[in-house]
């Protein structure tokens, strides 16, 4: 009887045994697939389309960015060109992040300029590691660059243009300091751009034209502009609560409650003028490609110019300068409510009210110029609409910041207000811009 409950008790061990086997071998398999399907969709780090896109095209000398889904830990980037396979990039990072940084220079790694194999490993530790299989293109010849001609006698405040050859289908930008200007495309690899002379350089402005081709690789040259100075005329004028009731009050509508006079005008003539700038510095970074103007711009008819461009105004409230200004444009003054002609044919990018320069009207009249019509007192025209030299756009007006009938006309070059006294000049335009643009 022992040995028989012996028997049996070793009996249901072994089953004990078994099943515990079988319900280790489930839990494994469990384990097993969650922990695969954990690592194919959210375990293993993923890098952006953006950054993988960047990947397509290498130059001489480029930073690139990997952006990923998770922290990575490791970083291998490799290249197979005629059957070999070589490291462009490998590091472990000291602290596991997101984004990595690298240099590629494809020459130093024995790269040939043409289509290359790139392999793409990165590891946010261990089993959790993603390959990317890429093709890009070596190009490490930079695009050959040449300035045809520019304007060669400029004035503080004023425009002047610049023509160069280099590959078609590039980017070419012209650097002024902190400020890019476009050069837009005419065909053949030619490109062509106006500059304004701004009023804060001095007698030499120096600009560096730049050329960048698909991979991203560089050619620049510079130009020194020998800048003819201006003393631009200065007005004194004093503020007073009553104008500031009058115009500013009014102006600012419910953001000026709690405000006192002399706080409530800095907001206009400070806070807003700043905020109009940049808005009209966004505008004029959106120009048409293709010259929309036909010779000398209109002045408006049976007008004079009462406040010139440059002029500084210094204001005062209560005895004491509190804040001044730059005018940027010519304030011409005729009958009130007369009619605006159009300066020049152009297309309307903008109709409506903008802050300080109250109803105003700006047309695009292509390769970065515009003009501006400030203060008007009905407009007539719609963004969109073409109009053409001389068709009537508005009325003059006193909206905005202004104390009278005027009408407030500016010209501005790639968004930046530039002397209209130029380009109401037909010889000026003949001799320093078409001169250029045909040569």
């Amino acid at each position: 009887m022992k040995y028989r409950y012996g028997l049996e008790e070793k009996k249901e061990r072994r089953l004990w045994f078994v099943r515990l086997v079988r319900r280790l071998a489930i839990f494994g398999l469990v384990f097993i697939m969650f922990y695969t399907l954990f690592l194919y969709t959210g375990g293993r780090p993923h890098i952006s389309e953006e950054s993988l896109k960047a990947l397509s095209f290498i130059p001489l000398e480029k930073t690139y960015q990997l952006e990923s889904s998770k922290d990575i830990k490791e970083v291998r980037l490799y290249a197979e060109q005629e059957g070999q396979r070589k490291e462009l990039y490998g590091a472990k990072l000291p602290e596991p992040s997101r984004v990595v940084s690298f240099v590629l220079k494809p020459r130093e790694a024995g790269l040939k300029d043409g289509v290359t194999k790139l392999f793409l490993e990165v590891s946010s530790g261990p089993l959790l590691k993603r390959t990317y299989e890429l093709q890009a293109t070596v190009d490490t010849v930079p695009p050959r660059l040449n300035i045809i001609a520019y304007t060669q006698y400029t004035q503080l405040g004023g425009s002047f243009a610049i023509k160069v050859k280099t590959e078609d289908g590039a980017l070419v930008s012209l650097f002024h300091g902190e400020h890019v200007y476009s050069l837009y495309p005419l065909g053949d690899g030619y490109y062509f751009g106006i500059v304004p002379v701004r009023l804060d350089g001095g007698e030499i402005q120096s600009f560096r034209v730049e050329a960048s081709d698909t991979a991203g690789n560089k050619s620049s040259q510079n130009i020194h502009l020998k800048v003819k100075q201006v003393r631009f005329k200065e007005d004194h004028i004093s503020i007073g609560d009553s104008f500031v009731s009058k115009v500013i009050y009014p102006l600012l509508g419910k953001e000026g409650s709690g405000l006192t006079p002399l706080e409530a005008f800095k907001r206009v003539n400070e806070v807003w003028r700043a905020r109009d700038i940049r808005r009209i510095e966004e505008m004029g970074k959106k120009s048409e490609p293709k010259v929309l103007w036909d010779g000398a711009f209109l002045q408006l008819p049976n007008s004079k110019v009462f406040a010139g461009y440059g002029e500084i105004r210094h204001y005062f409230y209560e005895g004491q300068k509190v804040s001044e200004s730059r005018h940027m444009g010519f304030d011409f003054a005729s009958l009130e409510r007369t009619p605006v002609p159009a300066g020049n044919s152009g297309l309307v990018v903008f109709a409506g009210d903008l802050g300080i320069y109250g109803n105003t009207v700006i047309i695009d009249h292509g390769m970065g110029l515009m003009s501006l019509y400030g203060h008007l007192s009905e407009i007539r025209v719609k963004e969109g609409q073409f109009v053409k030299k001389g068709e009537s756009i508005g009325r003059s007006g006193a909206t905005g910041l202004a104390l009278g009938d005027h009408l407030h006309f500016g010209i501005l070059v790639q968004g930046y207000e530039t002397n209209p006294i130029e380009w109401l000049d037909p010889k000026w335009i003949k001799n320093n811009i078409l001169a250029v643009l045909e040569a």
